[in-house]
This record gives structure tokens, C-alpha cells and sequence, in this order.
């Protein structure tokens, strides 16, 4: 990569505001009516959610928001045979998606903080700005950086995204409960993206739990920046 293509952003930042954006707008604002329509039960008494239950609902949004962001990023364009115009002048396919996966990333942090807020505001709770946007952004790099990746081998990136995520959920809750797992299991859990590390309904990661979160999320992306720059593209697709 010699460079982002950055002449592309004002058609990359419409695209994702007609695609992706579309479905942002009809899942955050069912979320933030959600979230502002709960009620809790303390005491006997039923008062507004609070901020951990604005979060929780947050977080389930900003998942969904991931993976509408995402989902065929790279396999979309090779499916449809896009990449053919995409890439018919000399251009870095890396640096493009590399770009295109960056706005993705910024719709996904502005979706997340206005579902956020505007359930806090209509209920007066107060929501972490640092903690909300750090904790989007570390998901971001994890689950969309695994979308990413798999976008470059197959169509059906999102589903396998989907189906790792829950896989991991369920290893992690029946080592909770102090259920054996076997070898394959351990591995398995040791191994896939450490989705229980992230998450608005907790506390950032830090010291070595950051590390191991971030890291993984890097690797994921630099992977699929590699096998893009390694897979056979139309002729003068690269630089």
C-alpha cells in the first residue's frame, strides 16, 4: 500500500449511508426506543433502566451495526464482478478496502454514541463518552476486523462471523457454569477472537487484556490486507 485512495472517500461515505447507514437508522432507532422504554424493578419499586441496562441494549446495537458495516465488504465486489471496474485503473486493492473498512468503522462509532445518547438523554441517565467509544471501537477491531477477513475468502463472511461470535459466547458461558470442556473445546475457545474481553455492558480491557484484545483485532485486519495483496486480481488492479 502507498497510500489511501482518499479521492474515494466521498462515493465510499455515500455508499455506506445508502447501505449500510439505511439498516443503522432502523436498528438504532428501534434500540434507543427500547432502551428508553425499559423499566427495572429495585426494591419493589419500578423506576428508568440505568446505565448499565442502556449500555447492554448499546451494545447489542453497535453488534448488529458491525456487522451491517461489514458484511461482503470485499466478497460482495468480487461476487458481482465490481472489482473489475473498481480496480481497472492502477490501484491498491489493500489500501482501498483498508479505507472502505475505516468508514464502515466511523458510521459504526457515530450509529453506537446517538443510540447511546439519545436513550440517556430521554431517560437523564449519563453514559460514559471515553468508555462508550474506546469499548466500540476495540469491537469494531474484533469483530470487524474477523468479518474483514473472511470477506476475502467467502461470501458468507457475516454468517461464519456470526456463528464464530455465538460459538465463542457459548464456550465462555460453560466454562462459567465450571462445565469440563474438552481439549478441542479449550483450544477452540483459546484461539478464536477474544470477543468476551469487549463489550459496552463492561469495563474496558486493560494491561494484558488490551493487548491481547487489540493485538488480535490487528492481526485479523492485517490478514486480510495480506491476502488481498496476495490474491489474483484484474489486470493493473495493483500499483
Amino acid at each position: 500500500m502507498r497510500g489511501l485512495p482518499v479521492r474515494y472517500l466521498p462515493w465510499m461515505a455515500r455508499d455506506v449511508a445508502r447501505g449500510p447507514g439505511v439498516g443503522m437508522l432502523v436498528v438504532g432507532a428501534m434500540s434507543a426506543y427500547l432502551a428508553s422504554g425499559m423499566t427495572i424493578v429495585s426494591d419493589g419499586r419500578i423506576a428508568g433502566p440505568g446505565t448499565e441496562v442502556l449500555l447492554t441494549v448499546t451494545d447489542f446495537a453497535a453488534t448488529v451495526f458491525v456487522l451491517l458495516a461489514t458484511a461482503g465488504m470485499v466478497s460482495a465486489d468480487f461476487a458481482g464482478g465490481w472489482y473489475r471496474a473498481l480496480f481497472a485503473r492502477p490501484l491498491s486493492a489493500p489500501a482501498y478496502y483498508f479505507q472502505r473498512w475505516l468508514v464502515g468503522g466511523l458510521a459504526v462509532l457515530i450509529a453506537t454514541a446517538a443510540v447511546a445518547l439519545t436513550a440517556a438523554a430521554r431517560v437523564g441517565a449519563e453514559v460514559p463518552i471515553a468508555a462508550l467509544v474506546g469499548g466500540t471501537a476495540l469491537g469494531y477491531l474484533l469483530l470487524g476486523g474477523l468479518v474483514f477477513l473472511l470477506s476475502t475468502f467467502t461470501r458468507y463472511d457475516w454468517l461464519v462471523a456470526v456463528v464464530l461470535f455465538a460459538a465463542h459466547g457459548a464456550l465462555g458461558v460453560a466454562r462459567s457454569f465450571g462445565f469440563g470442556l474438552g481439549a478441542v473445546a479449550r483450544t477452540l475457545y483459546a484461539v478464536l477472537p477474544p470477543f468476551h474481553l469487549v463489550g459496552l455492558d463492561q469495563p474496558l480491557p486493560s494491561g494484558a487484556h488490551l493487548l491481547h484484545a487489540a493485538g488480535y483485532g490487528i492481526a485479523l485486519v492485517l490478514g486480510a490486507l495480506l491476502v488481498l495483496r496476495r490474491r489474483p486480481l484484474a489486470r493493473g488492479a495493483r500499483e
